[in-house]
């Protein structure tokens, strides 16, 4: 009895010594951003922890049933009762923003935040099922309605339509799609870098987002707003690349700077596989090693590459929710490829088979005012962007002794395999002003938009008659859409959304003597969307579209052109309990008068064949599955069916098709407080459209030269697949100003060198197009995509060390 007598006494001392571990996120309300420095405190106001900058905190209390009290600056107090959860591990903390009470002085809607569900997704979120990703399109991949990618490319596809038709906007500023290494091989990344984003938006809805989104829809890139209360370093050192990322808070306003430098001894590195497993394959040798008396040679060089970025931007909030926002992005890049035409695999044999150089710089300002009036939202941005490629035969000449073939044209005493060069420069400056007035109008909320532009682009390419002089053409344009937009809200939880406006644009600018005002092009959208329930939502609309560019046209010269067209979509999306998220989307799209395809190295011909009009039709469904802590799985599926159709009778397949574009990512965490996840990756990209174009060069006379595009009669297609299997590892330290520690290993087409059939549809048997060749005589050549096999296995590595100043 004595001894139960002093348990008992002892029992409140071990329970007031036992302690609990409390890990969560805390987020805001609204926007779902994770918030960082946000206090973690007992109710009696002593201070247990704070978030990091991700938004996660990890505390210790005494009591299960203990109350906590999450404090920020311009967040209301929000109090948690531990007794009333189920489970203390992965809690989700909502605070609401103080500044929303100042709506109650003027009572209105907000229309800027409002986006159309499922499609905004924060960084995090798509770490989440991808891991830590220093490439941009690694991440759009993920993306409803984004598919067609190219691998290592700057080709991006949204909703089934073609590459050139996307738009890209940096917040509120119209942005070009820049990318380093545009050349197709692993190491290659996207100017704009993920560390610098908050969030990535597909805005497909032209009664939102931005006013010109083209025959396609915009890809928005919402950047980050900074820690008002921490100075934030990131260093991150990998294979491929060398990254600072720098956040500030100076007198009420924050910085970012972001510095990136590709690596060139790596990216050779890489190059050298991927270059030499064509070799390999021409030589009926893959994944065979040499005799053991012999050493197998490769190529020392493949790639010399200088390549880096910088972004700079400073933003500044008010109290009232008002915002000012600088950026600069700056790139600098320059390439030389070379290939192994070797036919043994103990000696090399060096061909150049491209090269080039790009710099420009882009700087954006956007800003938003809440007045009593409206919110009015302006933005501004300017490139000054210049590129050169070269682009030369991939295929090795017949003779291995002498590189002349006969249309290679010769330079001093040697002979050049150059196909064709272009030299540009390209000026780009856009002007948006948003207005949504605050008072609606027989019920319908309104909005104005108008958005400027100017285009000049100057190039010179090599004459297709005489390669060894070169022609120049220039060109410009001015355009401008304008919008009005509005919304009305339904019985029965529907809304009906519309927009109309116009596309106007004046070309022949830049030094032409000819000036031509294009007729306005409408733009006009009806959507209905209803609510099925508090989890699903569905959508239907009617749109058409326009888009302006500057083009190749007869006679060597550039001219800026309108191309309409009519879209249908319909699509759902919402969530299956709370595991389960969802969004699904099915389309047709009519093109009137499309520009045909345009070879990259030969653009100064005259087309022979004339598309009428152009039909696309497609489907895309994602969808996300997290049925607890340790494990998630997100898929995009999408196809893609489309023709040219020509004034000649017959058709060309549509440059985005795809039988199947599928990007799949499963994760897995072995526990529950678990910092080691492991990431399978399958991604496939069948039945890619391929086209050569036969040439016809009539003398000197360019202008009379010809071409005419059709489907390759070699490869009419390509397929691609590979599985990748990626290692992440976070640390979080105790050791200041080191706050984390990020790690991630990631072997990329693991089933490239396995014949078996099996892993045939894992990635073993791949094609892909990795350049140009000619054949024909000295007037009448046909230009031929070239396909070899995947690329082989190659390594990622890298990690991010977090410093909290």
């Amino acid at each position: 009895m004595q001894k139960f007598a002093l348990l008992a006494l002892f029992m409140p001392l071990l329970a007031w010594g036992q302690t609990y571990d409390v890990v969560g996120l805390v987020m805001d309300s609204d926007r779902g951003d994770p918030l960082g420095s946000v206090q973690v405190l007992t109710k009696s106001g002593r201070e247990l922890g704070r978030t990091n900058s991700q938004g996660r905190f990890e505390v210790e209390v005494n009591s299960r049933q203990a109350i906590l009290v999450f404090r920020r600056h311009t967040y209301r107090d929000l109090e948690l009762d531990l007794g009333t959860l189920p489970e203390i591990i992965g809690v989700e903390v909502l605070m609401e923003s103080e500044v929303e009470q100042l709506e109650d002085v003027v009572a209105r809607e907000r229309q800027v935040v409002r986006r159309d569900d499922f499609q905004a997704q924060s960084i995090e979120e798509l770490e989440l099922f991808s891991g830590m990703k220093i490439d941009l399109n690694d991440h759009l991949r993920q993306l409803a309605g984004v598919s067609g990618m190219g691998e290592f490319s700057n080709d991006i596809s949204v909703f089934g339509g073609r590459t050139s038709d996307a738009t890209h906007y940096l917040g509120l500023s119209r942005i070009a799609s820049l990318r380093h290494l545009d050349i197709g091989f692993p190491g290659n990344q996207s100017v704009l870098n993920p560390r610098v984003l908050r969030s990535i938006s597909v805005e497909d809805n032209l009664a939102r987002g931005p006013l010109n989104q083209g025959n396609s829809s915009a890809l928005v890139y919402d950047l980050r707003e900074g820690d008002p209360y921490n100075i934030h370093v990131d260093l991150v050192f990998g294979t491929i690349n060398r990254e600072l990322n720098m956040n500030a808070y100076w007198d009420g306003r924050t910085y970012l700077l972001s510095g990136r430098y590709l690596e060139p001894t790596f990216l050779a590195n890489m190059g050298e596989r991927f270059f030499t497993v064509p070799k390999d394959a021409r030589i009926d040798r893959v994944g065979r090693p040499c005799d053991p008396s012999e050493v197998c040679r490769n190529l020392s060089n493949p790639i010399d590459a200088e390549s880096g970025d910088l972004f700079f931007s400073t933003f500044k909030r008010d109290s009232l929710g008002g915002f000012g926002r600088h950026s600069l992005v700056a790139v600098l890049d320059s390439f030389t490829i070379m290939q192994d035409i070797s036919d043994s695999p103990t000696e090399t044999r060096a061909l150049k088979i491209n090269e080039g150089s790009q710099r420009g710089a882009m700087y954006a300002y956007e800003g938003f005012s809440p007045r009593e009036s409206g919110d009015l939202q302006y933005s501004l941005s300017y490139l000054r962007l210049g590129r050169a490629d070269a682009y030369r035969d991939t295929l090795p000449p017949p003779s291995h002794q002498n590189f002349r073939l006969p249309w290679y044209y010769a330079s001093g005493s040697s002979f050049e395999n150059l196909l064709g060069n272009s030299h540009q420069s390209r000026d780009e400056a856009f002007a948006t002003l948003h207005w949504y007035p605050y008072e609606k109008t027989r019920g319908i909320q309104m909005g104005y938009g108008v958005e400027l532009e100017y285009q000049r682009e100057d190039r010179q390419f090599m004459n297709s008659s005489d390669g060894r002089r070169s022609l120049q053409a220039e060109a410009g344009l001015l355009g401008a859409t304008t919008l009005l937009r509005m919304r009305r809200d339904l019985p029965a939880n529907s809304t009906l959304e519309g927009t109309v406006g116009a596309l106007s644009v004046a070309s022949g600018l830049a030094g032409d003597d000819e000036f031509e005002t294009l007729m306005p092009g409408p733009v006009a959208s009806l959507r209905l969307g209803k609510g099925l329930g508090k989890d699903h939502n569905i959508f239907s609309e009617l749109a058409l579209r326009q888009t302006a560019a500057i083009e190749p046209a007869p006679g060597n010269r550039l001219q800026a052109g309108l191309t309409p067209s009519a879209e249908f979509k319909t699509g759902v999306n919402g969530s299956l309990g709370s595991k389960i998220q969802y969004a699904g989307s099915a389309y047709t799209r009519f093109y009137q008068d499309p520009t045909l395809p345009v070879p990259e190295v030969y653009w100064n011909y005259r087309e022979t064949q004339t598309a009428e009009f152009a039909n696309v039709t497609g489907g895309n469904l994602v969808a996300t599955w997290l049925p607890n802590h340790h494990m998630g799985m997100s898929v995009n599926a999408s196809s893609v069916q489309g023709d040219y159709y020509l004034k000649d009778e017959g058709t060309i397949p549509w440059e985005s098709n795809r039988t199947l574009d599928l990007a799949a990512n499963f994760r897995f965490l072995p526990r529950r407080d678990s910092l080691l996840s492991f990431i399978v990756t399958y991604g496939v990209n069948n039945g890619v459209p391929l086209y050569e174009y036969a040439m016809n060069r009539d003398g000197g006379n360019a202008e009379n030269s010809t071409r005419t595009v059709r489907r390759s009669s070699d490869y009419p297609s390509v397929s691609r697949q590979r599985t990748d299997i990626r290692i992440n590892l976070n640390l979080k330290s105790g050791l200041r100003p080191l706050d984390t520690f990020r790690f991630f290993f990631e072997a990329d087409n693991i089933f490239a060198h396995f014949d078996d059939p099996f892993f045939r549809e894992l990635g073993g048997d791949n094609q892909r197009r990795r350049g140009w060749t000619r054949s024909g005589s000295e007037t009448n050549d046909v230009l031929k995509p070239v396909v070899t096999r995947g690329m082989g296995l190659f390594i990622l590595f890298g990690f991010e060390a977090k410093l909290l100043i």
